[in-house]
């Protein structure tokens, strides 16, 4: 699941990932993303990659609440800002976001993270 309320930043992302194989729900709006989990379950769903700053929701609100309905689900966030991820789980410890990559990012960059989890 891909969540960017860019919506140039969400259409080449997803392009670049269903070229590199991946099977992706794609969504603006963070709200729309965590309706699809609660209802549809994300069965297919293997993780998410979510930018951090949007509107009405930010990706660490809604790795938290994807979170709370699949704990298991793993959480990329991404951000223009680097952000260290010790230093992260030592100012936010009850939030579990499994990776964190810097925008503009490559596609390499991109499927080597999420090669990690898969």
């Amino acid at each position: 699941m891909l969540v960017d309320d860019e919506v140039d930043v969400l259409a080449v992302t997803k392009r670049m990932l269903e070229k590199g194989g991946y099977a992706v729900h794609s969504f603006n709006n963070p709200e729309a993303a965590l309706h699809h989990v609660r209802e549809e379950g994300c069965r297919a769903c293997v993780l998410v990659v979510s930018d951090i700053k949007m509107p009405g929701m930010s990706g660490f609100d809604l790795a938290r609440r994807i979170k709370e309905v699949l704990p298991d689900l793993k959480v990329i966030l991404t951000s223009s800002f680097v952000i260290h991820p010790d230093e992260f789980r030592k100012v936010m410890p009850s939030l579990h976001v499994d990776e964190f990559v810097k925008k503009p990012f490559t596609s390499r960059e991109l499927f080597e993270t999420i090669k990690r989890f898969r």
